[in-house]
């Protein structure tokens, strides 16, 4: 209520001191007296408190160096600094300098003041209140390196920081103010002084040399090694050149290189390449964004037609060097055979000598090495081509057949293959005379086999790498015959085929299920398998892959396969189940090149 008495009195407009009976009257309506009262209960009571407890304004450092035996060895410094305590009672606590500087003395309002060691750096702990002025006298080691010296230390932050620093030299200097956005220097009877502004955080780190006059200064000089592995092969040669610069005294920005003229430069690489071109003479310029200096390397791919046997094996030759040397090595990229023929100012030396930027970067032998001096080397390489001998890519590690026959002459036969597949298409069978394709699958799915000049093609997968080897999977067929049955005297003769495969079989087996009645007489068997009392199975098992959640890869593989239409567009899984039942006849082979697979026996005793 004491805050609304203002109010009020403001609102009906009547001073303390009137006197009128009838004072003057201020009528205002219900929101502006609201308003006003909202004002005027918002208003502090008490004035916002400093939000720190100091500020540092300004700081400057005036300094000179101190030699010893025309060494320089410290920096003496007079440092002043602007402060203003901002709270109006207590103490302020205001450091100035790193720890790590030598202070002498220091100073306020010309009164000695006592410096502390708080949280590594020299601390003011004062009750003055305002604005006043701090000075310090302190001094830092000066190092000296590889003719350059200066000294670094942290700074306290400071809304402005000045520099000026002179150093004793009959020299001109070059100096290095870290982080300095504006510096200047000057010659003061025989000191150099130099002055510099500084942001408001960070460290002083100054450095000088002995300034080098234009006419001193020492060109550039190079010195190279370059590694080129050649490759030759399908009538090309490709060559990849490494270029390795060394480089002292100065920096370049630009490189040169002599690249053999029938050669056609593909790609060039280097760190901040900016661009390269090619001169008609075959000088390669390469143009750096920056000047590169110590090491520098430059890679370059090239390549020509090979227009007969012979060639040159092509040298980059670095150009405005002081000295160049050179490795080459020569790798065969196909079944050709690499000879060299008068090898001029090289050498040739052992492949396993060659640099490792030659080895590493092929994964074919490296036939041929060279190393050369000389600025002309010659390399001529003759070059002869041999045809290629084709290799098994499709193997079926075993044909395992089951025949069920009845009394009425009807065989039904399922064969399944153990197949191990590099790029072959197709597996190629043949089937009996007169024999229906009930069904295929690869691989536990069912597929729709083309047909050509009475082949069956059966669609396969690439097998997948398994335990270092290619992992085996399944082909089974499914097909019916009509033979002949038993005469009146229920006798007859049994002869049937496996179909004919395209690819070799180590393992042929073959278990025909003949009825329990039939007699068979041993001494009838006949055909390319023996007979036997069991099967051997001498092939080691190998690793079948199947269609489920564990052989993903070969499933991926098929899907695409079987997407594309090489399985069969709208194949249906179907499972044809054989009525095995009757005595068991077991035949084998080993090692089924391209032959009839064929058995046959006479039996007796099927009369109705």
């Amino acid at each position: 209520m004491r805050m609304l008495a203002p109010v009020l009195a403001l609102a009906l407009g009547a001073p303390a001191f009137a006197q009128d009976t009838k004072p003057d009257r201020v009528t205002i309506t219900l929101s502006e007296f609201l308003q006003m009262y909202e004002a005027t209960k918002n208003r502090p009571d008490k004035p916002e408190k400093a939000p720190r407890s100091f500020a540092l304004s300004h700081a400057s450092y005036t300094g000179r160096v101190v030699f010893d035996d025309d060494e320089p060895t410290s920096a003496v410094f007079n440092a002043k600094f602007s402060v203003e305590v901002l709270k109006k009672d207590g103490w302020a606590r205001i450091p100035v300098l790193d720890a790590g500087v030598a202070v002498q003395r220091a100073r306020v309002g010309g009164t000695d003041a006592a410096l502390v060691l708080e949280n590594g750096a020299y601390t003011l702990v004062t009750d003055r209140v305002g604005r006043f002025e701090i000075d310090v006298d302190f001094a830092v080691s000066v190092s000296t390196d590889r003719g350059s010296s200066g000294f670094s230390f942290p700074l306290q932050p400071s809304g402005a920081t000045e520099l000026t620093l002179s150093v004793p030299s009959d020299q001109d200097l070059d100096f290095t103010v870290a982080n300095a956005r504006l510096k200047q220097d000057r010659v003061q009877g025989g000191n150099r002084v130099v002055e510099a502004t500084l942001p408001a955080t960070g460290s002083l780190a100054v450095s000088w040399q002995r300034e080098i006059q234009e006419a001193e200064k020492q060109e550039a000089r190079l010195y190279s090694e370059v590694h080129t592995l050649v490759g030759v092969g399908d009538g090309l040669l490709r060559a990849t050149a490494t270029v390795n610069e060394t480089i002292l005294f100065a920096g370049v920005d630009e490189l040169k290189v002599k690249v053999p003229s029938d050669m056609t430069v593909l790609d060039v690489r280097g760190n901040g390449l900016r661009d390269w071109s090619m001169a008609d003479d075959g000088t390669l310029t390469a143009l750096l964004n920056y000047e590169a200096e110590g090491s520098y390397q430059l890679v370059i791919d090239m390549e020509k037609v090979l227009a007969d046997g012979k060639v040159n094996a092509p040298i980059v030759q670095p150009l405005g060097v002081e000295r160049s040397k050179g490795w080459l090595g020569v790798t065969a990229l196909g079944a050709l055979e690499i000879t060299d023929t008068g090898v001029k100012n090289a050498a040739p030396v052992d492949v396993r000598t060659l640099p490792a930027s030659i080895l590493g970067v092929t994964g074919t032998p490296v036939l041929l090495g060279y190393k050369y001096l000389a600025s002309n080397p010659e390399i001529p390489l003759a070059v002869s081509e041999h045809d290629e001998v084709d290799v098994l890519v499709t193997l079926l590690d075993q044909a395992e057949a089951t025949t069920m026959f009845t009394t009425d002459g009807r065989r039904l036969t399922s064969v399944r293959y153990q197949v191990r597949n590099n790029r072959r298409q197709f597996l190629r069978l043949e089937l009996p005379k007169g024999a229906e394709l009930w069904s295929a699958s690869v691989a536990g799915r069912a597929v729709q086999p083309a047909q050509s000049d009475d082949r069956l093609l059966i669609p396969l997968v690439r097998s997948q790498a398994s335990g270092g080897a290619l992992a085996a999977f399944n082909v089974e067929v499914v097909y019916v015959e009509t033979g002949a049955g038993p005469d009146s005297a229920g006798k007859g003769s049994f002869e049937a085929e496996m179909p004919k495969a395209d690819a070799p079989t180590t393992y042929v087996a073959w278990t025909v299920y003949a009825p329990w009645d039939a007699k068979v007489k041993s001494k009838s068997f006949d055909g390319s398998l023996r007979d036997v009392g069991g099967l051997s199975r001498p092939v080691r098992t190998q690793t079948v892959l199947q269609f489920d959640a564990q052989n993903a890869p070969v499933q991926s593989n098929a899907g695409m396969q079987a997407d594309a239409g090489a399985l069969g567009q709208g194949a249906a899984p179907v499972e044809v189940n054989l009525p095995l039942d009757g005595q068991q006849l077991h035949f084998e082979k080993l090692i089924a090149l391209d032959e009839r697979l064929w058995v046959s026996f006479d039996y007796k005793g099927l009369k109705d």
